[in-house]
């Protein structure tokens, strides 16, 4: 038995335990480190994943392990209008009509994963003691992973959190910061904490937009944090709406800008609004 599993899209948050749990049950892991397909129309998150997802097809794996982004929740709002987001099993299922059979997870970890290794353990065995061994020994990992270290920068970055787990999105946006002489502040709040600051923002359906917008209303009110920079991938229009209109509440100089492009230019005007 041969399950494929996704490197990015939040895997930081919950790959760990079940890449763990998987081979406690005897099962193969498989990952495809592969180049993101840059032909395609899509950001650069997306067009990695899709790279990986070909391969993982190519290796012949007999199940897929998907993240579920949203927990369950659905929206028309927000985020909700970009598929990668709201759906990505369907929205796969759209573009490689010979997916593999998906193992759906939670993007996080708590106990309440319990019940859902349970069950897939019992699809890729059918062995409820080789089951029962494999939870008691992989339980302990069940541990929502600390929020990555951040430097003590004065420009708080926001970024959907897919982008803000990655650590060469985090490498880009500091290199670009540095050659201005700034330096980034990311969020450095867990998940469940940035949600409950979007709430007081904006009233946001999906777990990642409330996540989204807290991390704006967590930065904007760090006294340190002196600017923020609000920063979307290329090709997808619903992320960057839902920001600007969370920018029209801000009272400290910002940018909203796009991966790919030359930031050089607006990033010293910020520093200049920062410096008046």
């Amino acid at each position: 038995m041969r399950v494929g599993v996704l490197q990015g899209f939040l895997s930081r948050r919950y790959l760990g335990f079940w890449e763990a749990y998987l081979r406690a049950l005897g099962v193969e892991v498989v990952r495809a480190s592969v180049d993101p397909d840059s032909r395609l129309p899509y950001c650069l998150p997306v067009q990695g994943l899709l790279s990986q997802v070909e391969a993982l097809k190519a290796k012949g794996v007999d199940y897929l392990l998907l993240p579920d982004l949203q927990g369950g929740v659905e929206s028309e709002r927000g985020g909700g209008q970009c598929p990668w987001l709201l759906d990505l099993e369907a929205t796969l299922h759209r573009y490689y009509p010979g997916l593999p059979p998906v193992l759906k997870v939670p993007a996080e970890l708590s106990e309440r994963v319990l019940g859902r290794a349970g069950e897939i353990g019992q699809i890729l065995t059918r062995n409820p003691m080789r089951v029962g061994r494999a939870l008691d020994q992989t339980k302990s990992l069940l541990k929502p992973a600390p929020p990555l270290k951040t430097p003590p920068g004065s420009v708080g970055v926001v970024a959907q959190p897919y982008l803000l787990e990655d650590e060469a999105f985090r490498r880009e946006v500091a290199e670009a910061l540095a050659r201005v002489d700034l330096l980034p502040y990311f969020p450095d709040q867990p998940p469940e904490r940035l949600r409950e600051e979007g709430g007081r923002l904006l009233p946001m359906d999906l777990p990642t937009d409330r996540e989204l917008l807290g991390m704006v209303h967590y930065l904007h009110r760090l006294g340190r944090v002196k600017a923020l920079l609000l920063v979307v991938s290329y090709a997808c229009p619903p992320i960057p709406g839902l920001l600007r209109k969370a920018a029209r509440r801000l009272t400290k100089p910002h940018r909203l800008l796009t991966l790919g492009e030359d930031w050089e230019g607006e990033l010293k005007a910020l520093k200049r609004e920062m410096g008046g």
